[in-house]
């Protein structure tokens, strides 16, 4: 037994519901297997299925060609026997927000069981009964109640077989090419592509009439098949021809509408009830209730965006990936603020259409916000929608100034930024611009306004406050005064444009701009009064033009201020080719990654949004995909800094906060900090192998003074006399020796080798340092040992004089003095011989150590220098010199 609750549970739950329609619900039983010609015929009236599960499904129809289908199927039924309960009952269609459709069923409806009957029965409930009649050849016939059915007189359908009951559902497509008639390149381009589409037209089987005047083609589709077969075969072909060398290509605006009784003539366009000017190029429009009916290989796209109320009968847009495997696709979807973009008009300052330039509050700003676009960039993307949303619910369209002014002037919440980020995409056409250029004494874009000069000039500066105020008559007074006092100069002249183009002369408005440039003297003026020239001709629709007159600007700039070919891109974008703009766009964005977010949020670029969403999804998704490698790259290299650098290291510190940055960037869902952190982690990379290059250069020159000043402490140490006593010198000095050669063999960009090398020459050269602090005291044992020894070597010298003077003058003196006997002094040294010669011999040992010492005081630096010598040690410091050798003779 069939339950229609089991497939009502399937359809998701809707609270809040963005379009309603009353309809037909169809809840098909079957047993066995369902033939196809069952869910061909209704998908070909027009009916969409909400869910299905094995033996019973339920569809969903607005149109009474619903009753066309069964009628059709009942017939077909007769031939061709099947088993099958159908049940058509009165529901609700509901779409969500995101476009998803649901259906509200009555629960009395809801709690249904069925048998499956042995015959194709169609079961219509009463409420249905003249709607059905109002069908030539249908009829209802009472039935008997079946238990597990709602109560009520339902009634069954029965069809006479003598008619076909063909759909009443038709289509006029409509394809209108851009451009201006007459253009060359509009001209073979469109032809180029209806040579294309004619192929395809041709292929389908399907007639078609041309207006010669602007080349709109019309083509009649007669059932919902043709209508889905022909969206599908459109958009493949546009497709195809962007994806190859575009010489066939062509942008153009297509919308369906219903036939009805209208009859096929060129005076459709007027009809459809769409500004084609406003159209986004290559994607269909049809109204909800036909793109539903499309099926489930079309996305729908909402177009409506001040927020009016809407029905099944207003417009989207559809589009499609298909392919072998309709491969789904990504996009981004961030709305624009519906109210920003309501109005006819459009400000000359800002670009919004809800008020015009006199009244525009951007004419009372000063600066220009340089914090705007790097905050904005600090915003998550899924916060975007909520800051739109309070845009629009701040913004009264009775009032629009008092809710601009107030998000612009007053808070510092997200719809704050964001609605200061909208009045800074249009800063160059302010006034806060002119008077930027007239303080700025720089010739090139590229030199910045970071230092401007003073405020000069009599009455140009009086005159702008006047503007201000809007007392036009004292400000062009004022100037009038200024262009005789300074004929040469170009601020009146600048002045002058903007106080005509407010009050509607727009003529004027450019022959003042033109005399400015005429005056001017750097590329910088020449390209700004260039670039108003060309805003002031997109202000006024001609925008061909206006793109010509932005590419000039542009060249005059030398290519140092994009703002002239981001314009130019706005224009292509408001003609209908988005495709030209996107490729300035994205090389835009290649440079400065803060377009992204421009692009994202300017109102100006409405009639491109989703061909632009869609190209924007690639870089975003490119972006996206890399995030997960720069995590990954950025713990790696805070875990390799904290390896490679102790705390108090110089290098240390900043990259650390640098790290802490780019992980707080890394948190942000953002394109721009997406691109922002790839590149200041490829920056890093850059500076970090710099910085380990530079510290490993730092730390071999280090181990070569090290290792020199540990030779110099060998050589010292070489002539201490007692080495056993040198356990503790020489155990630091082989740490050291044997340090060094670690560092010498290691592969030192690896991080623990890296840190453990600067580690170890720190404790190398503090250990260094006590040893040469050691050093002291050795010296001071070498020359003390070796002071004694050449004083003793004297003194043996002197001593063996002394004693052979001693042994041989006291017998000679005797000897020589018998003569003389009676002489005291000769009495005395022959009476005491040996006391006489004891008392010599100390005497002359006393003279001999004296002179011994004396003689080494004069001669230790000598001898000690000439000992190391001919060791082949310098003295002074310490390591080895050459010595020369003998010449052989020959």
């Amino acid at each position: 037994m069939a339950s229609l609750s089991s497939l009502l549970k399937q359809m998701p739950t809707i609270t809040q519901s963005r379009m309603v329609a009353s309809g037909y619900g169809v809840w098909l039983a079957w047993s066995g297997g369902l033939h196809n010609a069952i869910s061909h015929t209704l998908k070909d009236y027009g009916a969409l299925k909400m869910a299905s599960e094995e033996g019973q499904s339920f569809w969903f129809s607005q149109s009474q060609d619903i009753f066309r289908a069964l009628a059709r199927l009942r017939i077909w039924a007769k031939l061709n026997s099947m088993t099958v309960f159908c049940q058509v009952i009165p529901v609700t269609f509901q779409v969500a927000y995101d476009l998803t459709p649901s259906l509200s069923v009555p629960a009395e409806f809801g709690r249904q069981e069925a048998e499956v009957p042995d015959d194709f029965e169609i079961w219509i409930h009463p409420k249905m009964k003249e709607t059905v009649l109002e069908v030539r050849g249908l009829e209802l016939k009472p039935v008997a109640m079946v238990p597990g059915l709602a109560s009520g007189p339902w009634l069954l359908l029965s069809a006479d077989q003598g008619l076909d009951y063909e759909s009443s559902l038709s289509w006029y497509y409509i394809i209108k090419p851009l451009g201006k008639m007459g253009e060359k390149q509009r001209i073979l381009g469109w032809r180029n592509f209806f040579s294309e589409l004619e192929t395809v037209i041709s292929r389908v089987g399907l007639k078609f009439i041309t207006d010669p005047g602007d080349g709109t083609v019309i083509i009649p589709l007669d059932n919902i098949r043709l209508l889905r077969t022909w969206c599908g075969e459109v958009l493949n072909l546009i497709r195809t021809l962007k994806d190859g060398e575009g010489e066939h290509y062509w942008p153009c605006v297509m919308a369906t509408m219903r036939q009805g009784d209208l009859p096929l003539n060129k005076d459709l366009l007027g009809r459809v009830g769409l500004d084609w000017n406003k159209l986004t190029p290559d994607i269909p429009y049809l109204q909800f209730k036909d793109a539903f009916s499309l099926g489930e290989q079309f996305q729908l796209k909402d177009v409506n965006k001040k927020g009016d109320t809407e029905t099944l009968d207003s417009w989207c847009t559809i589009s499609t990936l298909a392919g072998d495997d309709l491969e789904q696709r990504g996009a981004l979807e961030v709305a624009l603020a519906g109210k920003l973009i309501m109005g006819e008009s459009e400000c000359f300052y800002c670009g919004l259409k809800n008020h015009d330039s006199r009244q525009c509050p951007s004419r009372a700003l000063t600066s220009l916000d340089g914090q705007v676009w790097p905050r904005l960039a600090r915003i998550d993307m899924t916060d975007y929608p909520a800051g739109v949303a309070a845009i629009d619910a701040d913004i009264d369209p009775e009032k629009p100034l008092e809710g601009l002014q107030n998000l612009l002037y007053q808070g510092d919440k997200l719809k704050n930024l964001l609605m200061r980020a909208i009045f800074e995409i249009n800063a160059p056409d302010n006034l806060r611009m002119l008077q930027m250029i007239w303080r700025n004494r720089g010739k090139e874009w590229n030199e910045g306004f970071s230092e401007l000069a003073p405020e000069e000039g009599e009455y140009i500066w009086a005159a702008l406050e006047s503007l201000r105020v809007m007392d036009y008559e004292r400000s062009e007074e004022l100037l009038r005064k200024a262009i005789l006092k300074y004929p040469r100069s170009y601020q009146p002249q600048s002045l002058l444009g903007f106080i005509y183009m407010e009050n509607g002369d727009l003529n004027q408005a450019e022959f003042y701009w033109q005399e400015a440039e005429r005056l001017s003297y750097t590329p910088m003026q020449q390209s700004y009064f260039l670039y108003l020239q060309a805003r002031l001709q997109e202000n006024a629709g001609e925008l061909k033009e206006a793109a010509n007159l932005f590419q000039r600007a542009y060249t005059v700039a030398s290519g140092g201020w994009r703002e002239p070919l981001y314009r130019q891109g706005v224009c292509m974008v408001k003609m209908g080719f988005t495709g030209q703009a996107l490729d300035i766009f994205l090389e835009l964005i290649d440079r400065d990654p803060n377009l992204f977010n421009r692009i994202l949020i300017d109102p100006e670029l409405e009639r491109g949004r989703i061909h632009i969403l869609n190209s924007l999804w690639d870089k975003w998704d490119a972006a996206e995909s890399g995030l997960g490698e720069d995590k990954k790259l950025l713990a790696e290299y805070t875990s390799d800094v904290a390896q490679r650098f102790e705390e108090g290291h110089d290098f240390f510190n900043p990259a650390t906060e640098r790290l802490k940055q780019m992980g707080k960037l890394a948190e942000v869902n953002n394109y721009v900090a997406y691109r922002k952190l790839e590149t200041g982690i490829d920056k890093f990379s850059l500076d970090l192998e710099k910085e380990v290059v530079i510290e490993i250069k730092r730390m071999n020159r280090k181990l070569e003074h090290l290792f020199d000043r540990l030779k110099e402490v060998q050589g010292e140490a070489a002539w201490f006399p007692f080495p056993k006593l040198l356990l503790e010198f020489n155990r630091d000095f082989n740490y050291c020796v044997e340090k060094i050669r670690w560092i010498k063999v290691q592969h030192l960009k690896k991080a623990d080798n890296f840190r453990a090398a600067m580690r170890y020459i720190v404790e190398i050269e503090s250990r260094i340092d006590k040893l040469q602090g050691q050093l002291v005291t050795l010296r001071i044992v070498r020359d003390s040992t070796l002071f004694i020894m050449i004083m003793g070597r004297s003194f043996i010298w002197f001593e063996l004089v002394g004693l052979a003077l001693a042994i041989v003058a006291l017998p000679v003196f005797i000897y020589l003095t018998q003569a003389t006997p009676d002489f005291w002094l000769v009495n005395m040294v022959d009476k005491h011989r040996w006391d006489v010669q004891k008392g010599l011999i100390f005497g002359l040992s006393f003279m001999a150590l004296v002179l011994a010492l004396l003689k080494s005081l004069f001669s230790f630096e000598r001898k000690k220098r000439e000992l190391f010598r001919q060791a082949g040690v310098d003295l002074e410091t310490g390591k080895p010199v050459k010595t020369a050798g003998k010449k052989k003779k020959k």
